[in-house]
Parts: structure tokens; sequence; C-alpha cells
């Protein structure tokens, strides 16, 4: 077996590579991770022409980075059988193959074996200790140690055992520990438990005693001192461990021991009867029965046998002649050698567990003698007590009359012999020859070649004889023979050999046969041969047969190699003849080189051709080349055609006129004046006139001092079709005002002419005067709107003779614009371009605005600018901020504030100041100078603005900016801040009227005085003015700023009086203008007692009620009615109509409740207009206030809910009102549901503010709370009923999962308990595929973590729902929605038999139904060679599955590879899909099966094809026949082939041997021929037996 990656020479390529026979490939692979991850890739593998021979080499790859790693660990490659090797196509998801791990494989019993590994530290500063641990079978060296850091160390690892042991992948772990040292780690040296010390040690000699054993013997010479040699493990250096830096390195490791164990049937081997010279054959098997690999060595021990004691010796030394029953060769020793008559092979070896080792034993003797021998077979490791097999061998040889020291051939046997040929003696074709006819085979490679072949013939007998060869050919006069015998006739000695040499000289190709006879005529002993001789044309070839030189420039030599090459063993001689290296004519000449020569074997050599062209027409050579031996010639045709190039150049000016310029000279083009960046093109045409494509290429030379390039050609390569032309343009375009001078131009046309040009033109520039060139609008302040703009005029005149075309290129920007469009500028003329500058940020601005003159030349104008921002600030930050502080009426302060302008621009602004204080709008009050076109230079310019506050009246705090006024544009300078405190007191009415007063009575009222100024101050009633009708309390006393009084105005009138008024009554205040009161009455007398009107209602609802008014009169009533009482209110004036009862609506809307006992009184007074009243007593009651509102809500359980309720403050005053939240109904809320808000909201007078509820329920019910607010200072509440209903939750989430079925997926849920103690979740799903818990427990205040487990058995989409049931916290809802994929192939079955044999494999996979259920197997219909049960039944899974095994047939009906899917499935349990991979192989030979001679026999022959065949049966010895000789065969059916056997004709009793082939179509079978090969062994019975 050839390896390919053993010879340099033959390492496959990446791409492809070529496989010979018996031969093999082998590929590196690299893996070389860059990242820590897993990298998975795959080798396709294809044989070409052969589609079923795709293979896919799966690789996977894990690459990780840790600080320690264990590398380079070695192990034991045990082989492996790819026969035997299940395949694992199917399989995507492939471990990585572990890297530390150590496969010692099989071992001895008390049998060491020691591997390598090394442990590294990749670390740059980390040193770490390790330990391996100790371990029964195990043993590490080093077992401890220290790893510095980036340091190897070489490690082994020893297993041994007394016992049997396995060992499949147990970690052992290496613990690791960091550790630091009290010194540099520079200066700590490597440490581990492997460093020994030496030392010498002194040993104390034993003391001598006297020979009673009472005194000492006291030496007369000191003894001399002993050394004794210590070897001690150095000490370990101190080290200090690093806390909590211990962890673990595992190793794996893999080992089997045990006993060898064998079994072997054969005990004795009896060989017949056997010729010297010859050999006889036994084989036999021996099987391993044990679990490792059993190694053998046998020797043979030969019984009562001396090699001295030989029948027959021999002078010479050779080789042992091959025997003719089989084709192992012999040898024959001398007399001092060590021959054994009994060989076996292989004498040692291994044998792997499980597999059997065929021996074979050979009996070839040298001598006629009885043997015996034993076959010792000496395998070790084998349990005490047991030895290995001995088997006794026995056998006896005979003595031949002659030998013959020839190999055998399979010229007749094999049916190599071609039957038409004529037998010896000119027996006519087809006659059938001698059985012991022996073939001596010639090859010859050409013809007229002697080939000499040579043999020995040896006579064993101890007497001499002759012998001689007789020719039994019918000899043809008109030819010679082609074999001669050297040695026709001669003697040979007792125990000696004969050369005898034929000579072959063939002459002519095929098969040639010869037949002699040797013969012994002193024993009458004659042998026939057979001499066949094939003799071969040499394979000698070029590797063209034809060779096209195209076209040929004419006088330029082409050469042209072909090559010739040697494939066999020896060198040939060739010659090229001269006369075929001429074409027709002798026209033209082919030069080859060499023309004579030797080729060597196995080699190719290059033949070169030269031809040089002299004619524009085609030539054509017939090259012939002699091979001595070779019959026919080599031959090789050439063809060639020469031509010439024919081209001319034309040159075409902007008038289309053409010139055609001339190859021989030089050519001038003038361009003339061109303005500069004016492109001027002439045209110029290359013509090609010629029967062939040509290339060109243009090359410029210009002589410019400033390397500017102003001629161009386009193209400047290229190549021109015959007949055709190619047009290129040649360009001049002047950068600047200059002469073209010294501008050369060649134009190359390959192997043809060349043209040189000289090129003259002149650039020119246009006449245009620009008034600038750069402007500077110097610094300039940002623009903003409103603002004056910045201008600049550019002036253009054109000075030219002719018009010139203007146009600007620049884009406009934000801060740079121009008012200009692109025209045409007439001579003499001028156009104006204003630009403007509106500069946008504080920067310096540099613009380029570039013109285009003509469409061809530029000129570029230049605006800078700076941008500025207006910088008028404050000369002192301090004076930022002006304070007035605060003055009293009459005071005035003046402030002088200096300002500055820093900006590098003039500046003329007024200042504004723009006061929303009317006090301060008055301009004595406050006033500021100067005021407008105020003027700062730049840089520095400053001014003094003087501002002068002098307040006239109270003024609250105020802050008023000064702002800049520039252009539209305001800008704040600074800030002015003062107030004016004074006195500011007032009533909360002016004139109180009581209405009518019952004389002797009295009524009072309130009134407020309020102090929103500044000062405090006293104030003072003018009592006296208030009698006799009315009085004050209290009449005098302080209040303070912000504070209000209550005063009590009584009004008792002394006498009736309709009107009674009390005007300007005044209150003298401190510091302040005196307030004035005006109080009205009137005094009636006691009207007539009236009913008292009663109203009642809610607190804060208006209740009314009519009261009848009856005009009996026939005046209309314009009534003008008086009402007492703080919540009574009615019209204020009410109108009667003459003759009519009208009624009055009174209105009561009391703001707070009545206490018990306690009521709103009032009473309303109707005066009539002839001066008497009705007077009605009023009586109001306020009830507790009603529900302000009542809301029902309807909220999913687990979701926030915020209610806004709308609160609402009566009073004109802000009010704070306590919350409060009062559960109705249940009595108390459940656990589960939260209510939140603020404990306190402040309502704005009459105004409403919304307070927001927080609800929040884990589980469905209905509450209904009463949400008070109560006003803690005066007892007045309102409230709400909010009635929350929780509802069934929506789905709190969607949960997806997707997984191929078969193939588990988890998710996790988390549910958190908010509850201070722990609640149970019943968890319930609506698809059983969903594998979870039936509950969770979640302790109180934690989460809860519930997974579950999606493993589907079909393929489909699932929606269900999955609840969560919790008594205190309700449920909980989620949608699941569920993805079942097709899942992978199972594992793939793998076949591989023979055509017409079957194969069973079964198949096996889980059932994770978990009922018992039957799964139908259906058929592969892509494949019919594949068969399987139709239904297999399957008992219900358990967690992790059920197997469920299937048996698959194999019977193949074509030779090749096979495919085929078996889909297994149930509706309960899913669908399973196996690959099947069949290999059919060719039939292989059966038998032998034993005919008698004159009966028949019967072959069971069974047709494995799909349809009905015709199948032939044919035998190839005569002695056999069938009886029918085909037959048709239907599908899958079996037949018997019926054989007889005539006897032997010669009348020998040997058995004969016969094939029997059963053939058919090539349609039929396939892409290839199929035979059924049956080896028949036709017996005669022995009669005298």
């Amino acid at each position: 077996m050839a390896d390919y990656g053993i010879d340099e020479t033959k390492r496959p390529h990446t791409a492809s590579v070529i496989v010979n026979t018996e031969e093999s490939a082998t590929f590196s692979v690299i893996f070389k991770p860059t990242l820590c991850q897993r990298s998975q890739a795959h080798v396709r593998l294809t044989v070409m022409d052969n589609q079923y021979e795709d293979s896919v080499i799966q690789m996977v790859g894990e690459g990780y980075e840790d600080e320690i790693t264990l590398d380079n660990v070695h192990g034991v490659i045990m082989p492996v059988d790819p026969e035997r090797e299940d395949g694992n196509m199917a399989e995507d998801d492939v471990s990585a193959a572990k890297s530390n791990h150590v496969k010692f494989g099989d071992s001895y019993i008390k049998e060491a074996k020691t591997l390598t590994f090394t442990m590294t530290n990749h670390s740059k500063t980390n040193c770490v200790r390790f330990q391996w641990p100790d371990h029964p079978q195990l043993k590490f060296s080093p077992a401890t140690g220290h790893l510095h850091a980036e340091v190897a160390k070489d490690m082994t690892v020893t297993f041994k055992t007394d016992v049997p042991k396995n060992l499949t992948d147990q970690l052992v772990p290496c613990k690791i520990t960091r550790i630091t040292f009290d010194k540099p780690v520079s200066q700590v040296a490597d440490w581990d438990d492997r460093l020994r010390t030496v030392k010498w040690v002194d040993v104390t000699p034993p003391v001598s005693t006297a020979a009673d054993g009472t005194q000492p013997v006291q030496p007369t010479v000191p003894p001399r001192p002993s050394k004794k040699k210590v070897i001690e493990t150095e000490p370990e250096p101190a080290f200090i461990e690093i806390p909590e830096s211990s962890r673990n390195i595992d190793l794996i490791v893999s080992a089997n021991a045990d006993y060898c164990k064998y079994k072997c049937k054969t005990d004795t081997i009896r060989f017949k009867d056997t010729l010297m010279f010859q050999t006889r054959v036994f084989e036999y098997q021996m099987t391993n029965k044990g679990s490792v690999q059993m190694d053998y060595n046998w020797q043979v021990v030969m019984e009562n046998f001396s090699p001295m004691q030989r029948s027959v010796t021999f002078a010479t030394d050779l080789e042992r002649p091959e025997s003719r029953a089989s084709s192992v060769t012999s040898f024959i020793s001398d007399t001092g050698s060590g021959y054994l008559p009994f060989s076996i092979e292989p004498e040692n070896g291994t044998i792997a567990p499980g597999k059997k080792a065929s021996f074979t034993v050979k009996f070839s003797p040298l001598d006629v003698h009885d043997f015996e021998a034993r076959l010792i077979c000496s395998i070790p490791n084998l349990e005490e007590g047991k030895l290995g097999p001995v088997i006794g061998v026995k056998a006896r040889s005979l003595m031949p009359y002659c030998h013959f020291e020839l190999e055998d051939s399979d010229y007749i046997s094999s049916a190599r012999r071609n039957p038409e040929l004529p037998g010896p003696n000119g027996a006519p074709p087809g006659t059938a020859l001698d059985s012991n006819t022996r073939v001596i085979e010639f090859e010859s490679v050409g013809v007229g070649v002697k080939n000499l072949r040579t043999f020995f013939i040896v006579n064993p007998t101890n007497q001499t004889y002759s012998f001689m060869w007789m020719n039994e050919d019918s000899l043809d006069p008109k030819k010679a023979p082609v074999f001669t015998c050297l040695k026709p006739k001669g003697t040979i000695r007792s125990g000696k050999k004969q050369e005898i040499s034929f000579e072959f000289l063939p002459d002519e190709l095929d098969i040639v046969e010869s037949f002699w006879k040797f013969v012994i005529p002193e024993h009458n002993i004659s042998i026939p041969f057979l001499l066949a001789g094939n003799t071969k044309e040499p394979n000698i070839a070029l590797d063209r047969s034809h060779l096209n030189y195209k076209a040929l420039l004419i006088g330029h030599e082409a050469v042209e190699t072909v090559y010739m090459t040697n494939t066999e063993e020896g060198p040939f001689h060739f010659s090229f003849l001269e006369d075929s290296c001429h074409s027709a004519g002798y026209a033209a000449h082919l030069r080859v080189e060499p023309m004579s020569g030797w080729i060597q074997s196995k080699t190719t050599i290059p033949i070169n051709l030269y031809f040089t062209p002299n004619s524009d027409k085609e030539v054509n050579f017939n090259l012939v080349c002699n091979v001595k031996k070779k019959t026919l010639p080599i031959t090789v045709n050439v063809k060639a055609e020469g031509y010439t190039m024919s081209c001319t150049l034309v040159c075409e000016d902007s008038a289309g006129s053409r010139v055609e310029l001339t190859s021989n000279g030089i050519n001038e083009i003038n361009f003339g004046e061109v303005e500069v960046n004016e492109q001027s093109v002439r045209n110029l045409f290359i013509v090609n006139h010629g029967k062939f494509n040509f290339d060109y290429t243009w090359e410029i030379t210009e002589r410019n001092p400033k390397g500017y390039k102003m001629v161009t050609v386009t193209p400047d390569v290229g190549g021109v079709m015959f007949g055709e032309k190619q047009k290129c343009a040649l360009a001049f375009c002047p950068p600047s005002r200059t002469s073209l001078r010294g501008c050369e131009l060649t134009l190359k046309i390959s192997n043809g002419p060349s043209y040189n040009i000289s090129v003259v033109g002149y650039g020119i520039a246009p006449g245009l005067h620009f008034s600038f060139h750069s402007f500077n609008f110097g610094p300039c302040f940002i623009h903003r709107a409103g603002m004056p703009k910045h201008v600049a005029n550019l002036k253009v005149t054109n000075k030219d003779k002719k018009d010139i075309s203007l146009d600007c290129l620049y884009q406009q920007s934000s801060h740079v614009q121009h008012d200009f469009e692109a025209q045409v500028i007439p001579p003499g003329k001028s156009v104006e371009i204003n630009f403007t500058f509106y500069p946008r940020e504080g920067k310096r601005y540099h613009e380029t605005v570039t013109f285009e003159v003509n469409g061809l030349s530029k000129q570029s104008v230049e605006i800078l600018g700076q941008g500025t921002e207006m910088k008028i600030e404050v000369a002192n930050p301090k004076q930022k901020m002006v304070n007035f502080g605060a003055l009293r009426v009459g005071q005035t302060v003046k402030k002088v504030i200096p300002i500055v302008n820093n900006s590098p621009a003039p500046i003329t602004f007024n200042l504004v100041i723009t006061p929303g204080n009317l006090a301060l709008q008055d301009p004595g009050v406050l006033s500021w100078s100067p005021r407008n076109n105020v003027v700062l230079e730049p840089r520095g310019g400053t001014c003094k603005v003087e501002v002068v506050f002098s307040p006239k009246t109270r003024i609250t705090q105020f802050t008023e900016e000064v702002l800049l006024e520039c252009a539209g544009m305001n800008q704040p300078l600074l800030v002015l801040m003062g107030s004016c405190q004074g006195v500011e007191i007032g009533l909360d009415i002016e004139a109180m009227p009581f209405g009518a007063v019952v004389q002797r009575s009295q009524s009072t009222r309130k009134l407020v005085m309020t102090n929103t100024g500044d000062i405090g101050a006293r104030f003072r009633w003018d009592i006296e003015k208030f009698k006799p009708d009315f009085s004050i309390n209290p009449v005098s006393g302080y209040i303070s700023p912000g504070m209000e009084v209550d005063f009590e105005v009584t009004f008792h009138p002394q006498e009736v009086c309709q009107d009674i008024r009390y005007e300007s009554l005044k209150c003298q205040i401190e510091g302040g203008k005196p307030l004035k009161l005006t109080l009205t009455g009137m005094c009636i007398a006691v009207l007539p007692v009236k009913e008292q009107q009663h109203l009642t209602t809610h607190v804060r609802q208006r209740e009314t009620k009519n009261i009848m008014i009856m005009n009996r009169t026939n005046q209309l009533w314009n009534l003008r009615p008086v009402i007492e009482g703080e919540y009574f209110t009615g019209p204020e004036v009410f109108t009667v109509e003459p003759q009519q009862t009208k009624p009055y609506e009174l209105s009561y809307k009391p703001l707070s409740m009545t206490p018990e006992g306690r009521k709103h009184q009032g009473s309303v007074f109707f005066p009539l207009p002839d001066g008497s009243g009705l007077l009605y007593n009023i009586v109001g009651t306020a009830e507790h206030p009603k529900v302000n509102l009542r809301i029902q809500r309807e909220i999913p359980c687990k979701t926030s809910y915020v209610e806004m309720l709308p609160v609402g403050n009566w009073l004109k005053k802000p009010q704070r009102f306590r919350v409060k939240y009062e559960p109705m109904r249940p009595d108390k809320l459940d656990a589960g549901t939260t209510l939140k808000g603020l404990d306190y909201i402040d309502v704005p007078g009459n105004t409403k503010k919304d307070y927001k509820l927080s609800f929040y329920a884990h589980k469905e019910g209905s509450s209904l709370i009463k949400v008070t607010f109560t006003n803690e200072q005066t007892g007045e509440y309102q409230y709400f009923e909010v009635t929350f209903k929780a509802v069934k939750p929506g789905t709190i989430d969607s949960i997806d999962l997707s997984t191929p079925v078969r193939q588990s997926v988890q998710h996790t849920i988390t549910l958190k308990n908010p509850l201070s103690y722990g609640v149970t979740f019943a968890a319930t799903c609506t698809v059983p595929e969903v594998l979870m818990p039936n509950q969770l427990v979640v302790p109180g205040d934690t989460e809860g973590y519930f997974i579950l487990e999606y493993l589907p058995l079909k393929v489909g989409e699932t929606q269900g729902k999955l609840e969560f049931v919790c008594n205190d916290l309700g449920l909980y809802s989620y949608d699941i929605n569920l993805t079942a994929t097709q899942a992978g192939p199972e594992r793939a079955l793998y076949f591989r038999t023979c055509l017409g044999t079957s194969q069973i494999q079964v198949a096996r996979f889980f059932n994770f139904a978990k009922q018992k259920t039957d799964y139908l197997c259906s058929r592969p219909t892509d494949n019919p060679d594949f068969h399987t049960e139709k239904s297999v039944p399957a008992a219900p899974g358990s967690s992790g599955g059920t197997e469920v095994a299937l048996d698959v047939t194999y019977e193949p009906s074509r030779l090749g590879e096979s495919r085929g899917t078996l889909t297994v499935s149930s509706p309960v349990g899913g669908e399973y899909s196996f690959p099947l991979f069949g290999t059919c192989i060719p039939p292989k030979p059966q038998g032998p099966y034993i005919v008698r001679a004159g009966s028949t026999t019967s072959i069971t022959f069974r047709n494995v094809f799909q349809h009905t065949t015709a199948f032939i049966f044919q035998v190839d010895n005569p002695l056999f026949h069938v009886t029918k000789a085909g037959d048709n065969i239907r599908s899958r059916k079996d037949h018997r082939i019926v054989v007889g056997f005539d006897g032997n004709d010669s009348g020998s009793k040997a058995a004969v041997m016969g094939k029997l082939i059963v053939s058919c179509a090539r349609s039929a079978g396939g892409a290839s021929n199929v035979q059924w090969v049956y080896y028949l062994k036709g017996v005669t019975e022995n009669l005298n037996k």
C-alpha cells in the first residue's frame, strides 16, 4: 500500500488528487483558531465521473483560551477499519475532539505505558504551583512543581495495573494555585519533585567486639572514613499561596488493561504426500476473544529432524524453485544452512479485539522424508497458567524425476489463450491442450528484439539422464521461426541442475505460440511445453499530432516545442527524416532540434521546431520520426502562414481636410493660436490595409521646463483589425500663455513602420480686467435681521477685441453673496458685480470666487472679512446688576455705569428701558441718559450711563432690563432692580347696606380691613360719626403688612326711618390716606308675624323656594328685596305686574354644614312702593354633603390603573384636604389589592384639581372605595365613591418557542410575590407537549422562577394558554406560540454487500409518546432495494424516551451506491427519517459445488433485479454442462440451475475444476456487466474403493 503522505512528489493538491489502485492519499488539515468559539467546516470529496461517491468530512474545532493549558497531549492511535466505521453524515452537532484527552489504548497487565504532555503557563506575570493527585493506576512525573510565567514544562503520565482495569474518559484534576515568593521571581529557580540532590554522607563503621563478646577490640590502625551516596529530592522553595486562587485543570484519561484471550479450533495439520520442490498450503484462523489487542509469534519446532540428512544436495546456492501448486517461492540452501520444510505466514503480528487472523502453513520439502513438527505460538499477557496454541504438523515428501525452476503461468487456466489458435503438430483451432502443459511466457517491446528466457532443470534422482527439446510446430519454409532453443539436448548429472535458454525474436505484433516437448529417453518421460510470445508496440509518442503556428511575420523566427514521452522500461533511438522537414517544392524549411538521439526509460524530452516564413502564403509539413524497434513512425503535422504589415496614417484638421502622413521623414502638425485651457483637436486615422490585425503605440516627447503636459493622444495604445481603421484624437490644451516647441510625436506599428510628427502651437490668454482681485471687509458684526449690509463692488472690463463670456462658478453661501449672472461682455464694455458680506459667526472668512472665462480659463477673486460679536459690556462686571435698594416715597438715588465697546468695530446704538410697572413709566420716577445715538469707538471705546430713580408712590420690587438697541436688534446690557416701600390699606367694601331693621333691634355685619402694603400702620375710626344708629368694633389698632383685621359693624336704629345713611365715615391710617365707609339701613316698625320659610339641602347644594308676592294695586311694582343671611340669595330687582301674583325665587346654598341645634337664619324684606313692606324669616338647614361622583371601572388584574378624581374648592382661598380611603364593600381590601395616593392635596380657591388614585389588583373581585377629602381646620369634607371591578386579566406576555421535534427547549418565567407570606401558584397548560411542574411555592417578598420545557413530537405550529392560579394573587395568563420544526435525519444506516445477497441493519430511535403506539414504516419510494416491516410497535415513552428497534434489509439490484430514506411515523409519536446508504459490490465467487461424475446438482440463483430478466448460464469446462442454457426469471424469485458433470475423459480420477457463469444483458445489470461465478468441482468415484 503506497502512502502519498510519504512521497513528497505525490503530495495531493488541495483541489484535486489522483489516487491509483492500491494507493492512498493523505491530507493535512490545520486548525488555528483566533477566537474562543466553536468552528465548523466541511471537506467534500467527489470522485470524478461517479455521482455516488460523494463524501463529506465534517470538521469541528473549538478555540479556547486559558492561563494554564495542557498541550501536546499524545496518545495511542488505534487503527480504524473504514469498512466497519459507522457514518455520521446525519449528525450536525458533533463534539470537538478534546485537546486534554490522553488515550493509552490497550495495555497489558503489569506493563507500564508512559505518554507525554506539556503544561504551559500563558500568563506574563503570575507564577503557579501544580499538584497532581495520587491515583492507583496513574503516576505523574513531576507530581508537584512550580510553573513560572510564560514557561512550559514537559510531563509524563504512566499507566500500570495488576488487575484488569478500564478507564473511560476519567477526569484527573490537577490543583493549580497562584503563588508568590519573598524575593523576585528572576532569583527563584524553577522547581519540581524530579529535581534531585546527590550527597555523600559519612558512614560509621561497625564496632568489632572480642571473641567472648565482652570487650570491644581496639583497632591498632584507625579505620578509613566511609562515604555513602544519598540521593534526595531538592527541597521546594518557600512560597506564599494567594487566597482563593486555587482551581483545578482536568486531564481526561482513557485506558484499557486486560488479559489476552484467544480461540483456535485447529490443533493438527496433515498434509498430503508432496513431491520435492513442490509446495502445499494449509490455512487456518485464530480469533482474539479479549478486549485488548493480542500480539503473537509463531515458531516451527521440528520433531526428529536433522537438516543434514537430505536425499539430494546441490552444488549451487540458489533460490528454491517455485511449485506448480502455489506462487510462493521456495529456496534451496546448502548443507550448512538452517533448512526447514515447514513455514508459517505471518510469523508474528497483532490481532485487534474481536478480530480474526488467517495463517498459512506451507510444506516445501527438499528431501524425501516423513516430517513432523509443532507450531508453537507465543502470546504475552495471558492469564497465569495458560499457554498459547500448539498445532501438530505431519507431512511426507516424494521423489520426482525432474524439477523445472519455472514460475507457474495462468495463461491457460485463466482463459487468456485465444482458442482460435492452432494446436501442436498442426492441430486445428479449438483443440484441447494436454492438462500437464507447462507455459513459458515472453514479453517483447517492439519487433526485431531478442528476448531471452533462462531457467534450470534439476535432477533430484541418484542417476544421470539425458534430455532433449523437440519442436512440435508445423514449419513454414517461407517464415523463419521466432522461437529458438539454445540448448536443445544435453545430460543432467545426479543432484545437479542444467541451465536452459529460449530466444524469442518477433517479426510482427500480436501473440505467437510455439509447442515444444521435453523428453527424458531413459525414463520414457515426455512433458509438453507451450511458448507464448506477446509483442507490443513501444509506447513512445509525441504529446500532440498537429501543430499550427498560425500567422507569422515574414522574416521573424518562431519556435514551438513538442514533447516526446517514453513509458517503456528501456531506452529507444529516434531520428527525424530530413525530407519531411521541407514543404512541397522545398519552398520552406522546418528546423528540428534534436534531429536524432536516445530517449531514456520513463522520461520525456522536448523537441524544438523552428520556422521562419519567407512568403505570405500557407505552408504544410508532415514531420516523420522513426523509432527503432517500432513498426510505425511517429508523425506530426505542422502548419504555418507568413504575413506582412500594410498601413497608412491620415491627419484631419478642423476644417475637415485630410493629409496622408509619411513614414519616411518628419511630419509637422501646427495648431496655431489656441486660447488658454481651450482644447484644439486634430483627428489621426490609422488605416490597416493588410490581412492581419496589428497593435499600435503612441509616444509623446515634450520639452517643457514647467512639466506641463499640453499634448495628448487618445487612445494611445490599441489594435486595428484588418481592413479597418482606428481614429485617434491629437489634442493641444495650453494651461497658460506659452509656445509649444520641441514636441515630438511617434506612432509605432507592431512589426510595421513608424511615423514621426512634430507638433507646433501657441497658447494665448483673453483680455479681461478685474477692478480688484482681493477685497477685505474688515471686522463686521455678526449679521442679524435688520442690520445694515456690507457691500463691495467689483468692476469687470472687456479690453479684448472679441466678445468674452463670463460665468461665476462660486456657489452662493450664507455669508458671501453676489448678484452676478452669466453673460457675454462685448468688447470695451464693463459689468459691475456686488458682493454682500453677511458674517454669521465670530470668525475670519476667506472665500475664493472663481470666474470662468469663455468656459476655458478661470480667474479668482478673494473675499476677506471677519465676523465679530457685538461686545458692548459693562466696564465693571459687578455693575451688571444695578440695585437701587428699597426707597421711601420722596427719596432719590442716582447710579453711574461705565460701558465699553470690546468689539473690533465701532457701533452706534440707543439705550431703551421698557418698564412693565405703570409707576415706573413716569419720566420723573425712572430716567437715564444718554438715550439715543450713542457712539462707541472700537476696541475700548467707553461712555457713562446715568440712571436716576425717584419714586413718588409705593412701587413693588421690580427688575427691568436696559436694552442696547442697534439696527433693529435689542441686546440686554444691564439690569435695574429696586422698590419703593409704602402704606397700602383698604376695606373689602366701601358701602355696607343693612336693610330693614325692626325698631329696637340690631343687625351686625362683618367688615374686613387688609394691608397689602409693605409697612404696618396704626388705624382709628371716628367713632363719634357712627352714633347713634351704628357702632364698630374694634375702634383702633395696628395692622401688619399682609394681615387682615375683621370689624363688626352693628346697626341698631332707634327710630323708624325708611332711609338711614351715614356717608364718609373715616378711619385714620398712620402714614396714609384715611379710609371712608358708607352705612345704610332702614328702621321699620314691628311687622305682623309671618310664617317662616324653611329650606333644607345638602351642603354646597343649591335649594330654591318660591315666595308668592301679590300686587293688588294698579301700579307696577319694581321691588328691590333686602336679603339677610350669608347663604341666601335672590334676584336684586323683582317686578310684579298690577293685579298679579308672582313668585320670588329664593335660593339657599350653604357652604358649611349646620351643627345640631343651630341653623342658618335669614330674612327677606320686600319694601313696597307705598312705604310698607313684607318681611319673611328664613331658616336654612345644611346636611352632610352628597357624594361628588360615583365611578365604576373594570380593570384587568395585574394591570396598574390611575383614576383622576376632580377635587373642587368652593372657597375663594386655598384649602388643604386630608385624603382618607374607606373600603365599603368588602369591609377590608384583599391582601393582593393596593390603593395608593397622596395623603394631602392643596386646591387653589374656586378651582378644581385632579387627585391621582392608583389601583392594582392581583386577583378578580369588586371593591367599593369611599375616598374622603376633609379640611381639618373647618371640618368640611367631600367624598367620592369609586367601584373598582378587577376582571380576569388579559395576556401578560407572549412566549414564543421554536425547536426541532424531539428536541426540548426551556423557558424561564419570573413570578413575583409581593405579599409578606408565601403563596402557591398552580400551573396549567393547554398544550400537552409542554412539560412543567404542577405548582410553584414562592416565599414572601421574593421572586420565583418557573421553568417549562417544550418537547414536540410532531411538526407544526401550536398556540395555547399557560395559566398560573394563586388564591391570594389571582390568575396569571400567558399566550404560548410553539413552533416545531422538522428534525434532522436520524443516524444513517450504511450497508455494504454483494449483488445477489442481502444485509440487515438495525435502525434505532426513541419513542417519546406517553402511550403505546404503532409506527408505520414507509418503504423508500426512491430506492426499492431497501425493505422493512410495515409497522413496528413502541412501548410508552419514559422521560428520556423508550428505544425502538427496527430491522432494515438491503437487497441491492444494481452495482454501486444506493441511497434512500426510510420514514417511520405515528400520529402520536411523530415522524423519524433515516438516511439509507447502500454499497453494492460485484458478486463474489461462491462454492465450490461438488458434482459427481454422471450426475447433476442444483444451484440456487436469485434474480435480484426489479423486473423479469433473461439470464444466460455457461460453464468454462466442457466436462461440465447445464441442462438449460438460459431462462427468464421473475423479479426477486429463486431459480434452480442444474449442472452436470460428465466425468474425466482422460481416465484420471483427479478432481476437475470448473466455473458456472451466470450473466445477463448490460441493461439489466446496470452500468456494468454483471456475472455470478460458482466454482464447480467434478469428482470421479473410485470404483475399486
